[in-house]
């Protein structure tokens, strides 16, 4: 009986030991999210908890943890895209929204001269100040603004359209041997 009254002891300072490990894993991250490492915690934890009668599934535990890895390594994946994508911006001018103190958006336009990481985020560097890949507008330059009352110029009406679209309907290719 004392054997089995050291072993609920020893159990318990390990959950409590594996239970401070996971929230200082947390708290130091910010992110709240669980990364491999915290899961494979987690299996161990309740493979050394699991009983006789509670006994944990393996085969279950195996399928997590290949699904674990693949999210992972979507997950590398994408942000080896978004790098590969901020290093093909490098040399090109592209044109950045920023809000001003008003509230009014401005068009910031340079050429990105290099790319970074900054608070877990890829940034472009322009005239040697950084933005996040999400305040680029566009690549290039955008078009000037049109003065008021300026319209796009006349389009043929839908009816010359069609009646065109009949004419040629109607002429059948000539064929030369």
């Amino acid at each position: 009986m004392s054997d089995f009254m050291n072993n609920m002891g020893a159990t318990r300072a390990t959950d409590a030991i594996t239970h401070a490990a996971l929230m200082g894993k947390q708290k130091t991250d910010n992110k709240g999210e669980l990364n491999m490492q915290d899961f494979l915690m987690l299996m161990v934890a309740e493979l050394q908890n699991q009983s006789i009668d509670n006994n944990a599934d393996t085969s279950q535990m195996l399928s997590q943890m290949v699904m674990m890895q693949m999210v992972e390594a979507m997950t590398n994946m994408t942000e080896a895209s978004v790098m590969s994508y901020a290093a093909s911006l490098v040399g090109k001018t592209v044109t950045v929204g920023q809000f001003d103190s008003n509230g009014k958006l401005q068009e910031i336009v340079g050429n990105v001269n290099g790319t970074g990481t900054m608070n877990g985020q890829q940034v472009i560097f322009v005239d040697d100040k950084y933005y996040y890949l999400n305040e680029i507008i566009a690549v290039g330059t955008l078009p000037a603004e049109k003065p008021e009352g300026t319209e796009k110029p006349d389009a043929p009406s839908e009816n010359q359209n069609s009646d065109d679209k009949n004419e040629n309907q109607d002429k059948v290719p000539e064929i030369k041997a």
